[in-house]
């Protein structure tokens, strides 16, 4: 059913932050070309400018009868070409449409991400010096690594693997959260041991003031059947290539070696599966809801935050 909205309704809530989720082996470039397409498709059923050409009152031009000298006799009304969608052209075009990433992902990866579209993409660094915190689930496998830590690549390396169980998994992540936890409190700037670090931990975990600083606040595992085993990681500042060389390095430390196998994003910061829309939910009033549901969902997030 088409929603009652003209393009000038369109182009206003067009602004603000959009929630899709990313198949794997899509790039994001696709991805933003997918929406705008989408919009302008749809968009252009909403403009009703053809039905709607404004009239003007334009001079009517006669020569004198004696001296033949030009002379207003009166005035007609015609269309006003100037808003003729023949000249000033569609609604909605690609090229008019501003939409950018928040976060990375790359192809071989999936789950949720963030856009900014229409003004929103003029606050891009803001959005981006929030350090929202991710969740990934990964699964990684030991004994084998991957020619540049690929996801999917070159096998050029294999080691044993059959020491490693669960539980020395488990106490390996445990070291790594404590030692990310100070390290935290360093990148935000705080003394751990003051009233300032305290004051800081009270209202939730601290954030880097560096962007782009990767921090683990929480690596759990999910399930491990040897070779394999699944993670759940809460960071920010992260990487896709920063979290397959983290699996690469879990297994470094535990005396054999490891690749990533999966990366999926579930959540980035207040924004989760319930905020996602797929790729055949890709639609204008789709599009418009979202960006209403993820920036109310992100003003209170922020309203929260203030008010601890």
């Amino acid at each position: 059913m088409k929603v009652a909205l003209t393009s000038k309704d369109i182009w206003q809530l067009l602004n603000g932050v959009l929630c899709v989720y990313k198949p794997r082996d899509i790039s994001l470039t696709s991805i933003k070309k997918r929406i705008v397409n989408r919009i302008v498709e749809e968009g252009n059923t909403y403009d009703d400018s053809m039905n709607s050409i404004p009239l003007i009152e334009m001079p009517i031009v006669e020569p004198h009868p004696e001296t033949e000298a030009l002379m207003v006799v009166g005035t007609r009304q015609q269309l006003d070409y100037r808003r003729h969608p023949l000249m000033a052209g569609k609604a909605f075009r690609a090229e008019d449409i501003m939409i950018e990433q928040i976060t990375e992902l790359e192809p071989a990866s999936s789950g949720i991400c963030a856009f900014a579209i229409g003004s929103e993409c003029y606050r891009l660094d803001d959005l981006r010096h929030q350090a929202w915190i991710n969740t990934y689930r990964m699964i990684g496998k030991f004994g084998e690594q991957i020619d540049k830590h690929y996801i999917r690549g070159k096998v050029v390396d294999k080691a044993p693997y059959e020491h490693v169980t669960r539980h020395k998994l488990q106490k390996l992540l445990t070291r790594l959260r404590a030692q990310y936890k100070r390290a935290s409190f360093e990148l935000a700037e705080v003394d751990i041991k003051s009233q300032a670090a305290f004051e800081l931990a009270r209202k939730g975990v601290p954030r880097p003031r560096i962007l782009d600083t990767p921090v683990v606040y929480n690596a759990s595992v999910n399930n491990f059947n040897s070779p394999y085993f699944g993670l759940t990681i809460q960071v920010t500042g992260e990487t896709d290539y920063f979290l397959r060389a983290f699996i690469h390095e879990l297994g470094c430390s535990l005396g054999t070696i490891a690749c990533t196998k999966q990366l999926r994003r579930i959540r980035m910061d207040v924004l989760g599966k319930d905020h996602a829309l797929l790729d055949k939910e890709l639609n204008v009033v789709n599009i418009i809801r979202n960006i209403l549901l993820c920036n109310n969902a992100l003003d209170l997030a922020k309203k929260e935050r203030k008010n601890r």
